[in-house]
């Protein structure tokens, strides 16, 4: 809105108003809420921004990797839609200062798209982030096409046939299931592999969990090895049993550092409030936090992709003994979508500060 002011020379006018001023306070109102949360937790939307934008080793100059930024876009959005909104988008720079609603849709997208694309000069972004900027850049692209097809008919069958193929690639994107049905096989990575698997891969988990504490006769808390797995599993889990109240079904692996959302959760490694006169537990040991961990003691199922590695140093270092107790595999036409790992963790001790 401020950059619509200032290049609309018959709009800076509103500078001189109070409407302006009071939309700037309510909007600063609007951000003291993330930025006082942010204060008292790290910093951490910054630190996840920059470790999703790749420049947490610094910022690197390859221009290959901001060209495939914007090859995808033709797949995400369609090779013939993202051209004609490109082309659009392109050819109305030239009215940006003779029509307003050209400056005003220009300027509402083209920050957005500005950004990610310097981005993906250092590592490329996924076509999905700078979404925000194509609602704009849609209307301008639409605003620029609409008299031209009504003059045109070779090109209103180009538009037709451009919204034919993006809605046979979305209905194929859904379900790439229908492509095989036709006798297709797929070469390369079905995209949509990514959002098989969980559920059934969980149930697994879940069995393991249960025959496992059948036999050791205690019961056992889980730990996976990034966030997706965390949250996917304790999505999926048919009897969740969270250890507290607001504690997460699945935990990370402990970390001193803050990582994720997970970091702000009731952990595993933390200590709670003894009450006063309560007797500590037998063998605890004196904590400068004047409380206990109640998984000291306990064992847990730590689960982590891929095969025939190991754990973290935080999980060796954290439990007395850990060891393979299975192997999760999940095929999908003989294809294998997803293997995890799952080792049995006895006895958390907490590890040294």
């Amino acid at each position: 809105i401020m950059l619509v002011l200032v290049l609309a020379r018959r709009l800076r006018q509103e500078f001189a108003r109070p409407g302006l001023y009071l939309l700037l306070g309510v909007f600063g109102l609007c951000t003291i809420p993330p930025i006082v949360w942010n204060t008292q937790h790290a910093w951490i939307t910054l630190t996840h921004l920059r470790s999703r934008g790749g420049i947490e080793q610094g910022f690197g100059l390859h221009p290959l990797e901001a060209i495939s930024f914007l090859g995808q876009h033709f797949l995400a959005y369609s090779p013939f839609l993202f051209l004609a909104l490109a082309w659009g988008v392109i050819a109305s720079w030239r009215r940006v200062n003779q029509q307003f609603k050209v400056l005003f849709l220009m300027w509402f997208g083209l920050p957005v798209f500005v950004f990610y694309f310097l981005l993906s000069i250092n590592k490329n972004a996924a076509p999905n982030w700078d979404a925000l900027a194509f609602p704009g850049f849609g209307l301008l692209a639409i605003y620029f096409w609409w008299g031209r097809l009504e003059r045109s008919l070779i090109l209103r069958l180009g538009a037709g046939v451009a919204l034919l193929v993006g809605l046979v690639m979305s209905v194929i994107a859904l379900d790439t299931d229908l492509l095989r049905t036709a006798g297709v096989e797929l070469q390369r990575s079905d995209p949509s592999d990514r959002m098989r698997g969980w559920k059934s891969a969980t149930r697994a988990v879940e069995k393991t969990r249960n025959d496992l504490e059948a036999k050791l006769g205690e019961k056992l808390f889980l730990i996976a090895d990034a966030r997706d797995r965390a949250s996917e599993i304790s999505f999926y889990l048919r009897d969740k049993r969270p250890e507290g109240p607001n504690h997460p079904p699945v935990y990370i692996t402990e970390s001193q550092d803050m990582v994720n959302q997970f970091s702000f959760w009731p952990r595993y490694d933390e200590f709670v409030e003894i009450k006063p006169g309560t007797p500590r537990p037998e063998g605890e040991v004196y904590t400068e936090e004047n409380g206990i961990n109640p998984f000291v003691g306990r064992s847990a199922l730590f689960i982590r992709e891929g095969e025939k590695g190991q754990v973290p140093h935080n999980i060796r270092a954290g439990f007395q003994s850990t060891e393979p107790v299975g192997t999760i595999e999940v095929r999908r036409y003989g294809k294998l979508l997803r293997i995890w790992q799952v080792f049995l963790c006895r006895n958390y001790r907490t590890l040294p500060l």
